[in-house]
C-alpha cells in the first residue's frame, strides 16, 4: 500500500485537512520561473517528479546547468521534500545547498541556474454528510454525526495518516476501529498502543511491527513524554521509507497544535500524524441522538427489553455530560442498578448462580451481588483470554479501555 496517498476519482492528491478542518486533496505546482522553460508547470500529487534536462524527465528543464536527472520531489504530509540526485551545479533553497530538505508550499528552489516555485494547488472536496446512523460502535443520526461520518468514510477510502481529536468519552477509539474495518486493511491486526508514562520506548517499535498490513492506533499522544515522541518518530520515519507497512492513527484531547507551539510535541510528529484531522463531537452538541444512545446502551449493557422513562430522558437532557458517552453509559448502568424494572439481571456465566442465599437478600442487593459476581468472571476470563492484555481484552468486550481497566482493579485482578 502506498503511505499517505490513495486516489480518489478525477482528481488526485494526498487526503489532508486545510486550517479549518475541511477536507482537501493536497496538491501542489511545480513551475518554472526563469530560463527557456519560463511557464512551465507539472502537478505534484501522488508519487514523486523528477526534474532534469533529460527528455525523460517528468519536468524538463532545458538549462546547460541542470543535470540529466538534477532533482527529484515528493509530496509528503509535512510539505515537499527535494532530494537532490547528485547534480554537478547543486539544488538550493535560499542560498543553501541542500542533499535532501523538506519545504512547505509557496517555497522556491533553485537547480543549477534555473528557479522554480512550488505552489499550493489544494482541491477543495465538498462536504459529503453520511446517510449511516451508526459507523462501526459509534452511534447518532444528528447532523454532526453524519458530517462525522463522512469524513470517516473519506479517510477510510485512503491510507492516510490521521488524527482523531476530541474531548475525553466521545468514541475516539471506536472511531479509530470503525476506520481500521471499512479500509483495505480490515484483514490485518488493529492494534491500541497507549503512549503514556510507562511505556518503554522499544514498545513502540514493536506494536508498529505487530500491525504490519493492519493498523496501529496511537492513543494519548498529547501525554507521550519524550522518549516515547523520538521513538515515535524513528518507527515513523521506517513507515515513511517504507520499511513497515502499517498505517497510523493518533488519538488526542485536542487537535495538537497548541503543543506543537509550545514544544511539548515534537513538530515532525505532528507533520507525520496529522495529514488528516478529525474531529469527534462532544456529546453535549448532539443531544437529539440521546434516545437512540440509550437505547444502544442499555442493550449493550444487557438489558435489551428495558427503557427510560420520558421523565429520565429528560433529566439527561439538561444534563452537560463533561464526560460525554462514557458518562452516559456510567448513568444508565447506575439508573438500572436501583431500578427494580430490570427485573432480570444480564446474562451471566454458568459459574455464576442464583443461591438460595441470594434470594434471601431484598432485591436491589441481590442484584448488587449477581452484577458484582458477573463483573469480576467476565473480567477475569477476558484478561485470562488476552494474557493479561487490557487493551486487546477491551477490544473483544467492546467497552473503554479505562473502564476495563476499573473494573478489573474493582475487583482485585490487577
Amino acid at each position: 500500500m502506498s503511505s499517505g496517498t490513495q486516489r480518489l476519482g478525477p482528481d488526485t492528491g494526498m487526503l489532508g485537512t486545510d486550517p479549518g478542518g475541511a477536507l482537501v486533496l493536497r496538491r501542489v505546482l511545480v513551475r518554472v520561473v526563469s530560463g527557456n522553460d519560463r511557464g512551465v508547470e507539472r502537478v505534484l500529487e501522488a508519487g514523486t517528479i523528477l526534474v532534469g534536462s533529460h527528455p525523460d524527465a517528468d519536468l524538463v528543464i532545458r538549462d546547460s546547468t541542470v543535470s540529466r536527472y538534477h532533482a527529484e520531489l515528493a509530496l509528503l504530509p509535512e510539505g515537499v521534500r527535494v532530494r537532490d540526485l547528485k547534480s554537478t551545479n547543486g539544488t538550493f533553497v535560499g542560498d543553501s545547498r541542500v542533499e535532501s530538505v523538506v519545504v512547505s508550499p509557496g517555497s522556491e528552489i533553485r537547480l543549477g541556474r534555473t528557479r522554480v516555485e512550488l505552489l499550493p494547488a489544494d482541491v477543495p472536496i465538498p462536504e459529503a454528510p453520511s446517510e449511516r446512523v451508526r459507523f462501526g460502535r459509534l452511534v447518532g443520526a444528528s447532523a454532526p454525526m453524519r458530517r462525522l461520518y463522512g469524513m470517516l468514510e473519506r479517510v477510510a477510502a485512503t491510507d492516510a495518516p490521521v488524527l482523531i481529536f476530541g474531548e475525553p468519552g466521545v468514541g475516539k477509539n471506536e472511531a479509530a476501529r470503525a476506520v481500521h474495518e471499512l479500509s483495505a486493511r480490515r484483514g490485518g491486526a488493529f492494534v491500541e498502543l497507549d503512549l503514556r508514562a510507562g511505556l518503554s520506548p522499544e514498545a513502540v517499535l514493536e506494536e508498529l511491527e505487530r500491525a504490519r498490513g493492519g493498523t496501529l492506533a496511537l492513543d494519548r499522544v498529547d501525554e507521550a513524554p519524550k522518549p516515547v515522541q523520538d521513538a515515535l518518530a524513528v518507527a515513523l520515519d521506517r513507515r515513511e521509507r517504507h520499511a513497515i507497512d502499517a498505517r497510523p492513527i493518533a488519538l488526542a484531547r485536542g487537535d495538537l497544535r497548541a503543543q506543537v507551539e509550545a514544544g511539548s510535541l515534537r513538530r515532525d510528529l505532528w507533520f507525520s500524524l496529522a495529514a488528516v484531522r478529525v474531529e469527534v463531537p462532544p456529546l453535549r452538541d448532539r443531544l437529539e441522538d440521546l434516545p437512540r444512545l440509550v437505547h444502544d446502551l442499555i442493550r449493550d449493557i444487557g438489558y435489551p427489553d428495558v427503557g427510560l422513562t420520558p421523565s429520565e430522558l429528560g433529566l439527561l437532557r439538561a444534563h452537560d455530560f463533561p464526560g460525554n458517552v462514557r458518562e452516559l453509559r456510567r448513568m444508565i448502568e447506575e439508573t438500572l442498578l436501583t431500578s427494580d424494572r430490570a427485573s432480570v439481571p444480564p446474562p451471566a456465566p454458568h459459574q455464576v448462580a442464583v443461591t438460595e442465599d441470594l434470594v434471601q437478600l431484598p432485591f436491589k442487593r441481590a442484584k448488587e451481588k449477581l452484577l458484582d459476581a458477573f463483573e469480576k468472571r467476565y473480567v477475569m476470563t477476558l484478561l485470562e483470554r488476552h494474557d493479561g492484555n487490557v487493551s486487546r481484552a477491551a477490544q473483544e468486550a467492546g467497552v473503554d479501555r479505562n473502564h476495563l481497566a476499573r473494573l478489573a482493579k474493582k475487583h482485585n485482578l490487577r
